[in-house]
């Protein structure tokens, strides 16, 4: 058992209300914070953050601009003058350079703080996926395979400059469990789980929640409700990162014939929307082309929806929270018809691992390891 000591800790993260790390980051931080053995966070966040948290406990200098390569210059004397015992850095390859650069800007800066660096992988890739998701979205094989290689270098040079790497799916986790350092698994919080709600209506209600943007494949979606009876309806939800995209999911709906069982709502959903959609729902849909970690996987998780994936096998696969299928259309709908039928059987399942994933027993392992890197600490 280790013995846990005061902790000064930098935070490198998004703190933007648009965007998936933003949001996590905040919930992060206001369950850190509630722990003694947090002396001190210091968040070096962007320059347009717009999400507030005050604490006397907590710093914030908005210090990242991924439009101008040498803010990193100021990171290093920052982290100098702050001192810190851990350095977590929330790493996404789009969220401190521009995404074609897969964050390149930052990269000079890991090697001076390997010792104390705690990296939190939220997206990473294996090659053939990688590869395939360009190959889709912009249908030239070489930009897919020169993409994949370059993706794969940063990737490499990542996985060498870290003290402890956090990884927050099994996904992630077979990419690295063979590499000797020390990884470990721990996945996205949650505040609480919603209550069952009552019985199941004659209508089966399918919802793809979350910013609507390309790395989703709503054509299968859509494709797929064709295919199934015609008591189940789709709820898409969410922000468009594009509107292009919009236009074509109702195009689809229009060339599918499914226009009248497809509701979209292509607007940020507060709290409470989000809510009522929740419980409208029965089964939640991830037709994702590329992603590693999702916070619509612990919505199911939070709200006890059992879910049909085209990504995350191992996680889908071990939970038992769904079923896992491919990019098919057939594959989409037989899959959506299974978890229909086993619907108790699931809910089950995600009840049994709902423990699992509260923030109330996650944060105690982030300072565990957090300790860990303490323990070995070298100065910066």
């Amino acid at each position: 058992m280790l013995s846990i000591s005061l902790m000064r800790v930098a935070i490198i993260s998004s703190f933007r209300k648009n965007c998936g790390i933003g949001i996590y980051t905040f919930e992060f931080l206001s369950h850190l914070l509630k722990y003694q053995s947090i002396e001190e966070i210091h968040l070096l966040t962007h320059t347009n953050s717009d999400t507030e948290l005050a604490s006397k406990k907590l710093k914030i200098y908005k210090v990242i601009n991924e439009g101008y390569p040498f803010y990193t210059s100021k990171l290093l004397p920052l982290l100098r003058k702050i001192g810190p015992d851990v350095v977590d850095i929330e790493w996404d390859h789009s969220l401190y350079a521009p995404t074609k650069l897969l964050g390149v800007y930052i990269f000079p800066l890991l090697s001076h703080l390997k010792d104390k660096l705690f990296l939190s992988f939220h997206s990473l890739y294996r090659l053939e996926d990688v590869e395939r998701y360009l190959i889709t979205t912009t249908r030239n094989k070489l930009i897919g395979e020169i993409g994949g290689r370059y993706y794969s270098l940063t990737k490499e040079f990542l996985l060498n400059n870290l003290k402890i790497g956090r990884v927050f799916t099994l996904y992630e986790y077979e990419q690295v469990r063979k590499i000797k350092k020390n990884f470990v698994v721990i996945p996205q919080g949650i505040e609480n789980v919603r209550k069952l709600a009552g019985a199941r209506r004659d209508i089966t209600t399918l919802t793809i929640f979350g910013f609507i943007r390309r790395t989703k494949d709503y054509k299968l979606a859509i494709a797929s409700l064709s295919h199934l009876p015609d008591n189940f309806r789709l709820i898409i939800a969410g922000q468009p990162k594009e509107t292009e995209l919009v236009n074509e999911i109702e195009k689809w709906a229009k060339e599918y014939n499914v226009k009248d069982r497809v509701t979209l709502i292509p607007r940020f959903l507060s709290s409470e929307e989000k809510e009522k959609i929740m419980k409208r729902t029965d089964i939640l849909l991830l037709p994702y082309l590329l992603i590693s970690n999702s916070g619509v996987l612990l919505d199911g998780i939070k709200y006890c929806k059992p879910v049909v994936s085209t990504v995350l096998p191992e996680d889908i696969t071990q939970l038992k929270i769904g079923a896992y299928a491919e990019n098919e259309v057939e594959s989409f709908a037989e899959a959506i018809l299974v978890v229909n039928s086993r619907y108790n059987e699931f809910q089950e399942n995600i009840k049994m691992v709902q423990p699992k994933f509260l923030w109330k027993n996650i944060i105690p392992q982030i300072i565990e390891n957090y300790q860990k890197i303490v323990d070995g600490e070298n100065a910066i």
